[in-house]
């Protein structure tokens, strides 16, 4: 026999009825996965114990992390490891199965205020277990395989490569359209929790689910390991349902330094999907979501959600956030050329951000500063050539801070040396450095160029392709690294200069402008800005701006960097959420810091 069954019994140990060895069995949307909790508590201290086994990754360094070095973790996630399927489907079916608004007595107010808490204890240990087992080892081969009785087997000469994990491989796997959809709104359920249970009308009626960490890193295990998940969410289901609790988490967490993991987490799942058009193309729906957060009063879609998110982030968040302010504007990048309409709010905001990004502070903090520039640039070039009749508000946006736009295209290096002299004295350091910004915990994260196909672009053929890996690894060498002030130069202008897009929008502003002024002439300086949107409604582009440029979508791409930081966050969350009775000892671990709280 050349193959390893992966069909070994009922999802539930306490099933009845079950045929052993049925593939449907070990199905996610399965009824007997609400079984009963009387069990509850012995459940939690084997689950308890199974995180204390595999806690190997915790006392190594991470510069030292091997995925594929634990003996015990080899034999837990083993081809032959007793009872695996079922042991993964219990825990899949506990943690999406589970639904916090009608978790006792039938959803009445309050209900949780006097109901035992053991079966919320149980779904965020099964939650934590699930992403432990699914972090070791290599992923799994998503092409299904089967034995002549229709069960769901793997090939031994893959079972024993080194490496192999028999949990990634069967949530690789899962390929049925009603278990991908029971995973979809399993996981919308939980995460819209997070603000739905702050949204109630009798304050505090609803409990807050609090494993809202451990279900974003099974997301997005899921969206990696599973390819037919990705695209079932994003051409079956409504994904901006997945999209506000993500900006609603990033939102409120911004400020919070014990947060910044989360919002980092939120961002990649949120640069996964816009890496795909048809997430694009999604966001366009209108958002109508009330928050319980102070979000601006906008009328718009979910991309507007977003950008408004991310402005926010930047400009009143943590510090320690800016090493992902490339990510975020590679994100609105990559949907911009499907944006259809961009509310007022979101057209001011992102040219303000123009405006930060082309101030001295900005520019001068760094070598590769202006790559922020370049990025929104290209946001603008994209709604401009692909989306122009939508979007007048972004257009009279544009005009009305023509100067930035004008002070950019015309910087001379004299200009340059003197603004960065006067910014930041010899004896003063800049605030913001875009080149040492605490990129150790992104390190090398590797981003693909792509069109809209998927097919990779050369970055030497296509002249508007401004970031790849070596940009946002941010792991050159620079002047500011070293401990000197950065001094702009010819070189370093000249490369500015080829890598800023500025054609479409200063080709925008040369007809539009006087378009503009000529209509204020012609009233006397008082003109209402719905005359002119109307005005820009009615005028054509074609012709007068550049060629089309080809969309370029930047995709994640996995790295060894990257998943020790995975590692790092899950473990950093399970080891703060198990200090009630604590599991670990905090002085020994030595993949992240502990510190402790003075007394």
């Amino acid at each position: 026999n050349n193959n390893i069954s992966m069909a070994k019994g009922p999802t539930n140990p306490n099933a009845k009825g079950g045929k052993k060895g049925s593939a449907s069995n070990t199905n996610v949307n399965n009824p007997e996965a609400a079984y009963t909790r009387k069990y509850d508590k012995n459940r939690i201290e084997v689950l308890r114990l199974l995180l204390a086994a595999c806690c190997d990754p915790l006392f190594s360094p991470a510069d030292e992390y091997n995925p594929l070095a634990s003996r015990w973790m080899a034999v837990a996630v083993a081809a032959d490891a007793p009872n695996a399927p079922c042991l993964f489907y219990s825990l899949l079916n506990t943690v999406i199965s589970f639904d916090p608004s009608n978790s006792s007595f039938g959803g009445v107010p309050y209900s949780n205020k006097f109901a035992s808490d053991t079966h919320v204890k149980l779904v965020e240990l099964s939650a934590q277990v699930l992403c432990v087992l699914l972090d070791c080892g290599l992923s799994g081969d998503p092409v299904p395989c089967v034995n002549r009785y229709d069960e769901p087997v793997v090939r031994v000469s893959y079972a024993y490569k080194n490496g192999f994990n028999i949990f990634r491989v069967m949530l690789a796997r899962i390929n049925s359209g009603k278990d991908l959809a029971t995973l979809y709104r399993g996981f919308v359920r939980l995460l819209r929790n997070t603000f739905e249970s702050k949204n109630t009308l009798l304050p505090s009626s609803q409990s807050r689910l609090e494993c809202y960490q451990e279900l974003l890193i099974l997301l997005w295990k899921t969206l990696e390991e599973n390819p037919l998940f990705l695209d079932f969410i994003l051409t079956r289901c409504d994904v901006c349902e997945l999209v506000v609790p993500l900006c609603y988490l990033m939102y409120t967490s911004r400020k919070d330094s014990a947060q910044v993991g989360l919002v980092h987490i939120c961002t990649f799942i949120l640069l996964k999907l816009s890496g795909e058009r048809s997430f694009g193309v999604s966001l366009n729906r209108p958002f109508r979501t009330k928050l319980p957060c102070d979000l601006p009063l906008f009328s718009g879609s979910h991309a507007d959600l977003i950008s408004i998110t991310l402005h926010k982030i930047i400009v009143n968040g943590s510090y320690r956030l800016v090493s992902l302010y490339s990510c975020f504007l590679t994100i609105v990048s990559n949907f911009s050329p499907y944006w259809r309409s961009m509310s007022l709010v979101s057209s001011v905001k992102l040219v303000n951000l123009f405006e930060l990004f082309s101030s001295p502070k900005f520019l001068y903090s760094g070598e590769k500063a202006y790559r922020h520039l370049a990025l929104l640039l290209e946001i603008f070039n994209n709604i401009i050539q692909y989306q122009y009749n939508g979007n007048q508000h972004l257009v009279y946006a544009i005009v009305r801070r023509k100067d930035s736009f004008g002070r950019l295209a015309s910087l001379t290096l004299p200009k340059a040396i003197h603004q960065c002299q006067k910014q930041f004295p010899s004896s003063e350091r800049p605030e913001y450095d875009a080149d040492a910004a605490d990129a150790a915990q992104v390190a090398a994260l590797s981003i693909q160029d792509v069109d809209e196909h998927g097919n990779p672009i050369d970055d030497e053929d296509d002249a508007t392709s401004t970031t790849n890996g070596r940009d946002t690894a941010t792991s050159s060498t620079t002047v500011s690294g070293t401990g000197e002030c950065f001094v702009p130069t010819e070189a370093w202008l000249t490369e500015l200069r080829a890598s800023l897009p500025l054609e479409t929008v200063s080709r925008l502003l040369q007809h539009l402008v006087p378009v503009v002024d000529d209509m204020c002439d012609r009233k006397n300086g008082v003109v209402d800005e719905i005359e002119i949107l109307e005005v820009f409604k009615d005028i054509t582009m074609v012709g007068l701006l550049p060629v089309p440029h080809a969309i370029v979508i930047r995709k994640y791409q996995p790295n060894q960097y990257t998943s020790i930081w995975f590692t790092a966050f899950m473990w950093g969350v399970v080891f703060l959420r198990s200090q009630k009775p604590p599991i670990f000892d905090g002085q020994c671990i030595e993949l992240f810091q502990v510190a402790g709280e003075d007394k």
